[in-house]
């Protein structure tokens, strides 16, 4: 019998967000593709991806449970409290790194209440795990 080779599992990654459409920015250009195909992309690019609503405590509740190597919150405006969530987990879990998507690249009060949070201007510029 062939032993079969083991593939190296894939990253983790704990998406937090509520169901979302397509967001365009202000010259029409797509800052966020949508949740599915947000999904299908961080799949694509070798995440295996969770889903989980930001209502708190549960983020960190699924990150205290272990297996995740990453966060990333959608921080638009259908996705109430996700800033919050993000900035509190990056002070909880300090070893799982946590990403934003959504916050506005000017937002200064959110960079200092959450300075060790990656804030990403797309879900492609998401670090592999």
């Amino acid at each position: 019998m062939r032993a079969m080779s083991s593939l190296p599992a894939m990253p983790k990654l704990l998406f937090v967000t509520v169901p979302t459409d397509e967001v365009l920015n202000k010259k029409g250009e797509v800052r966020f593709p949508g949740t599915d195909i947000a999904v299908q992309k961080l799949t694509e690019a070798g995440w295996d991806v969770e889903i989980l609503d930001p209502l708190w405590p549960g983020p960190l509740k699924r990150v205290q449970e272990g297996g995740i190597d990453a966060v990333l919150v959608s921080c638009f405006k259908a996705v109430p409290r996700s800033r919050d969530a993000a900035s509190t987990l990056s002070r909880m879990e300090p070893d799982t790194p946590v990403y934003t998507v959504g916050v506005l690249q000017k937002d200064d009060a959110f960079r200092t209440m959450a300075p060790a949070v990656g804030v990403l201007r797309k879900i492609e510029e998401l670090p592999q795990g």
